[in-house]
């Protein structure tokens, strides 16, 4: 999976935002705030990568044990994908 063109990641007064351009600003109103684990999560998206690869490096970053991780990425992907932001 991989995020869409025209979201892009903001640093604003020490927040973590996601905001869309272009025509995505009619298909999808408003932003998406990011922890740190989120963003990094975000930034690994901007590539094509399964769940799978983002939970081995979480666990390599974090030190998340593997199950945790999984469940973590699951969760955040889920959200995404109901807030429409994948291709």
């Amino acid at each position: 999976m991989k995020i869409k063109e025209g979201f892009f990641l903001r640093e604003i007064a020490d927040t973590t935002v996601v905001v869309p351009t272009g025509i995505l600003i009619h298909e999808f109103k408003g932003v998406i705030h990011l922890n740190e684990t989120g963003k990094f999560i975000w930034e690994l998206l901007q590539e094509d990568i399964t769940i799978e690869e983002i939970a081995d490096k979480l666990v390599e970053k974090y030190k998340f044990d593997q199950e945790r991780a999984i469940k973590s990425t699951q969760k955040f992907i889920e959200q995404l994908q109901n807030a429409n932001v994948f291709e």
